[in-house]
């Protein structure tokens, strides 16, 4: 299993040859969506027999650029084309932005003084140096990071780092957690040794909504300016996607760090909320904006780099079961989970004990590892 990261770097720079490289680039992709629709093309070979030999003729670019081109092409196609097969409305994919996305037999990269070079044409480069922190030279001076591809935007560059992924370990004990809008909450099991947990995630909820409240502001005051309202909308999401993120990667590098060093493994929920909602108005639109896939997402690609094993189950009733004796309720009311059996505790932490029981019941190298007591965990609320 491989394991990929994106170096981003600042590009300062209105070098006319680079310019016209991203929309020399940008017209090929553009191009290329059409030729692919219309003949109905799924695969790079296809589309290079139909379409390589006229864009090499009628574009003076590195010949490597005009395959990549073609990849992005039918990358792009091809999410449209699973939108129309699941019934959503969708138009033909257009790039707007001028873009160059390079292979890594294409560009030249110091990994020591960041110095990049870029073919243009046959002959011609452009030649920037890339401003290197430390969080960039702990990929580029470790040779276990190969270089990937190359993506190159007006005011960025980025650069796909590739490794294989570490082998993960047999676990000794288990992070069952559960995903809310506040936090993940659950339980920790090592032996016969269980603690009820919750990982709060540092105010995103209340993030979420401030940033909302100002862009509907912003949208109300400068409904008569669109070009400044977009401006400023653009800037406001930008800072929120900022900050949810920042705390995100707090919060799954503690838990990951934590896991690794109790060689425990991390129980989570597939969680997709495919319906979820329905409520009311605001609800549904809080749901939506919630990053419900980040937090996983980082938590996943922290643990593959460290060894950590990720078990991922089924979410279906985990709010709406007893741990103690199975028996599931029709709905959840209130925020405390009761069985007619006696057990009582709260609904969210609960769930995480569901999740566990789940994943020993699934699992047998973790039903070898812990010992799952839902009685020591009884709870009065």
């Amino acid at each position: 299993m491989q394991v990929n990261r994106s170096l981003q770097f600042p590009l300062m720079t209105d070098n006319p040859r680079l310019g016209w490289l991203l929309k020399e680039f940008r017209l090929i992709v553009n191009k290329s969506i059409r030729i692919a629709n219309a003949g109905d093309i799924r695969s790079l070979g296809r589309l290079c027999r139909v379409a390589y030999a006229d864009f090499s003729q009628d574009h003076e670019v590195l010949k490597q650029y005009i395959s990549s081109a073609f990849q992005v092409a039918l990358s792009l196609l091809k999410a449209h084309r699973r939108r129309l097969k699941k019934g959503r409305s969708s138009s033909l994919p257009y790039v707007r932005r001028p873009i160059l996305k390079a292979g890594n037999q294409s560009f030249l990269l110091d990994r020591v003084t960041g110095r990049l070079r870029v073919p243009i044409r046959a002959r011609e480069y452009f030649e920037c140096t890339l401003p290197l922190g430390d969080w960039h030279r702990t990929f580029l001076n470790d040779s276990e990071w190969r270089i990937g591809s190359l993506t190159i935007v007006p005011d960025k560059v980025i650069v796909a780092m590739t490794r294989l992924a570490a082998r993960p370990y047999a676990p000794r004990a288990a992070i069952a957690l559960d995903t809310n809008e506040d936090s993940l909450d659950g339980v920790f099991v090592m032996g016969n040794h269980s603690k009820l947990i919750t990982v709060p995630f540092q105010g995103v909820r209340r993030i979420q909504a401030v940033h909302f409240r100002r862009r509907r502001s912003l949208a109300r005051k400068k409904r008569y300016d669109q070009r400044l309202a977009r401006q400023l909308l653009r800037q406001e999401g930008l800072r929120e996607r900022n900050r949810v993120g920042q705390r995100f990667h707090r919060v799954s590098k503690m838990l990951v760090r934590v896991a690794r060093q109790c060689q425990a493994a991390i129980i989570v929920e597939s969680l997709t909320l495919v319906g979820a909602g329905g409520r009311s108005r605001a609800l549904n639109r809080r749901l939506s904006s919630w990053p419900r896939g980040e937090i996983h997402r980082q938590i996943e690609y922290k643990a593959a780099l460290e060894g950590v094993p990720i078990i991922r189950v089924n979410p279906r009733n985990t709010s709406k079961t007893c741990p103690a004796c199975g028996a599931v309720r029709r709905g959840r009311a209130g925020k405390v989970f009761m069985c007619a059996c006696g057990w009582r505790m709260d609904r969210q932490l609960n769930a995480g004990l569901n999740i566990l029981r789940t994943a020993v019941a699934s699992n047998e190298a973790l039903a070898r590892a812990v010992r799952f007591q839902p009685g020591a965990l009884r709870e009065v609320v």
